[in-house]
């Protein structure tokens, strides 16, 4: 009896698992919906072993959708409140599934190239963010006069003439200061590589 049933509520579960498929992405695979969908249908036999009843389909098509459910979370990598937040956040109510893990080599040679200049990209951020630490460890290095000076020129952009005035001090000076404060910023940063 059970395979019999098994058999005759199959096409029911391919109906199902069918219409998950179409409002979910291409990496969600048909057959893991088709294996929740049947292990859902034989709880449901499982459970009722006098045989089917009038509200026996109910019960089948409320079984395999939850299994078929169960199996979308178990492959989703984010909980339950993690997910309702993500979609409160996207405002749609609509299934989000997880990322898919994609070999690189099954990439179009387009997205490749995008991808490789992403990430160079990013390594070129992530240098110029330790040559950035770098150079304001070198810029605490300097005695403080050069340093003002060094600090106020390129952060705030004061000019020479500016700086002469508020150190009481030429232009002509204020060039040799910086000129002097390049020279130890370069041989810090020199000597820390």
């Amino acid at each position: 009896m059970s395979y019999r049933l098994l058999r005759e509520y199959e096409p029911l579960v391919r109906k199902i698992a069918g219409g998950f498929q179409r409002k979910l992405p291409r990496h969600i695979l048909r057959e893991d919906l088709l294996a929740a969908g049947m292990s859902g249908l034989w709880d449901a036999i499982r459970r009722h072993p006098d045989g089917p009843t009038d509200s026996f389909e109910w019960y089948v098509r409320v079984r395999i959708r939850g299994a078929i459910l169960d199996e979308l979370r178990a492959q989703d990598w984010l909980s339950r409140r993690a997910r309702a937040a993500a979609e409160a956040a996207s405002g749609t109510d609509a299934y989000v599934p997880p990322p898919a893990v994609v070999r690189f080599d099954d990439v179009s040679e387009g997205e490749q190239n995008r991808c490789l200049a992403d990430s160079t990209d990013a390594e070129a951020a992530v240098a110029a963010k330790f040559e950035q630490q770098a150079l304001c460890k070198a810029l605490e290095q300097l005695p403080e006069r050069e340093r003002h000076i060094v600090a106020q020129h390129y952060f705030r952009g004061v000019k020479f003439r500016e700086l002469g005035a508020e150190l009481g001090v030429s232009e002509p000076r204020i060039s040799q200061l910086h000129s002097r404060a390049m020279q130890r910023l370069k041989a810090i940063v020199h000597s820390a590589a």
